[in-house]
């Protein structure tokens, strides 16, 4: 007879369910690491499970370009928590939208052994700004395309020797010799002071989670020097008296050979990208890490993945997208997903965000009821412990007291109808109630079922696009 992962958990009924030990905390109204009574971490802020979504102005909202009070409030009120941001490598006027930069200019050059102080207070009051509204400032040190060939890229970055009067950059011909730069160089002491400045700015906030950079490995940037940044913001924390939780965007060293042998310098994991729901899923089984993801593309299609990249990046089937992602990644275990925000105007604007706003008030009312169990849940691999979907993917998170099925049509498709049918699901526990809860509109009904030897049978609407079936034991509390 098969063993349900709800078998094995039996043990941690409502007696233990709120035995949660507190393992990393900077404050304790900041983001920190919990385990749970059953050895699962996750991430918690203010003292509850975490799960942080939504778009950012990426290079707008640090570097004095963005109405950060305006998107702050457009945020919260429609239920996201999260911004992607990093400061510049290049001056935002290239890009429209003129702002502050990290460095002093000296005549027509700039001097980036000179850091602009009024910068670093700015980015500190926007970090303080977005933590008085609970918003998680998803920060990253560098960004690897400023850095990589192109006009708007590293021609016109600071560290370009054509760009600055510092006699030290000169034998800099590509982006990739400052980030590699050897471990006794004038380079590697710059990007140590450029990151200590940033912490100085940081200093008392809770809602930061520290990326060292984007897409570590992609032509540039190794393991060996991701742990070399993470070990000073270590050694700052510890002078300080602070800390954040800190992590690294790689494209390719989530794996137990590449990454695990470096894990204990990093708090937790950041993925790229989701790839695909079982990659998401692998990773956090496998590092028993908080893990949250830079954006929401899986890999099939990034560019398309974008918000507002191209006109038609703006309507319902797109964003639909970005909310099954959501769902997708949250049902694998991750706590935070990204959204790459391309837009073009000089001010964030939202005005195409017609369907967004509600899909995003539904998930935060979905993270509500999901919450109080996260610090139990985790994704069923049992086969066969589902049946009957008529989705092409069907994901469940299982607990003592709570199965929930996600039924995804997946992320390039939208607007597919599904008609009423019975779906099967392995649960071990009773009195159960069945709720259909609708990701669209957040609307949440009764389900009819059976009980069937060690399953129960739900009779589900029509539906479109996705699903989510909630199963609880009538009985328990998850706290």
């Amino acid at each position: 007879m098969k063993t349900s992962i709800t078998t094995m958990f039996s043990g941690f009924l409502a007696t233990v369910l709120s035995l949660f030990c507190p393992t990393c905390c900077a404050d304790k109204d900041g983001l920190a690491i919990e385990t749970s009574a059953v050895g699962k971490t996750y991430l918690t802020y203010k003292e509850e499970p975490l799960f942080a979504f939504g778009p950012g102005d990426e290079m707008r909202l640090l570097n004095g370009a963005a109405d950060v009070e305006r998107w702050v409030d457009w945020q919260r009120a429609n239920g996201m928590n999260l911004v992607r941001a990093y400061p510049m490598s290049v001056p935002l006027d290239a890009y429209g939208a003129p702002g502050i930069a990290p460095f002093l200019k000296h005549s027509d050059k700039w001097d980036v052994d000179a850091l602009n102080e009024e910068y670093f207070e700015h980015i500190g009051d926007v970090a303080k700004t977005l933590e008085k509204k609970g918003i998680i400032l998803h920060l990253q040190l560098w960004q690897i395309v400023f850095f990589k060939g192109g006009e708007k890229r590293w021609d016109i970055n600071f560290l370009n020797p054509k760009n600055n009067v510092n006699a030290w950059t000169q034998a800099f011909s590509r982006g990739s010799q400052y980030i590699n730069a050897p471990a006794d160089s004038v380079a590697r002491q710059h990007q140590q002071r450029w990151v200590y400045a940033i912490l100085d700015a940081m200093k008392g906030r809770g809602n930061v989670i520290i990326d060292v950079i984007n897409e570590l490995g992609n032509e540039m940037g190794t393991l060996e020097w991701a742990v070399t940044v993470a070990d000073w913001i270590h050694d700052w924390e510890q002078e300080n008296k602070w800390s954040f939780m800190v992590g690294v965007d790689s494209e390719h060293h989530y794996s137990p050979e590449q990454f695990g042998a470096y894990r204990d310098h990093f708090d937790i994991v950041i993925l790229n990208e989701l790839r695909s729901y079982e990659n998401g899923r692998n990773v956090v089984a496998t590092f028993n890490m908080p893990t949250v993801s830079v954006r929401s593309s899986d890999g099939t299609n990034q560019y398309e993945d974008y918000m507002f990249a191209r006109a038609d990046q703006t309507g319902p089937e797109h964003q639909t997208r970005y909310r099954t992602l959501c769902y997708r990644s949250l049902f694998a275990g991750l706590q935070s997903v990204g959204a790459y925000w391309k837009s073009e105007v000089q001010e964030a604007d939202y005005r195409d965000m017609e369907f967004w706003p509600e899909y995003a008030k539904a998930l935060r009312t979905f993270w509500e009821m999901l919450a109080p169990h996260w610090p139990l849940l985790a994704p069923n691999k049992e086969e066969g412990a589902i049946s009957g979907a008529v989705t092409p993917h069907a994901y469940s998170l299982v607990s003592p007291t709570l199965i929930a099925v996600y039924l995804e049509c997946g992320s390039h498709t939208w607007n597919n109808e599904y008609a009423a049918s019975t779906l099967r699901v392995s649960c071990d526990f009773e009195p159960v109630n069945a709720r259909y809860f609708n990701p669209r509109t957040g609307e949440v009904n009764a389900i009819n079922m059976e009980r069937d030897g060690d399953s129960v049978a739900l009779s589900l609407p029509p539906f479109t696009e996705d699903a989510i079936i909630l199963i609880e034991n009538a009985s328990a509390s998850p706290s």
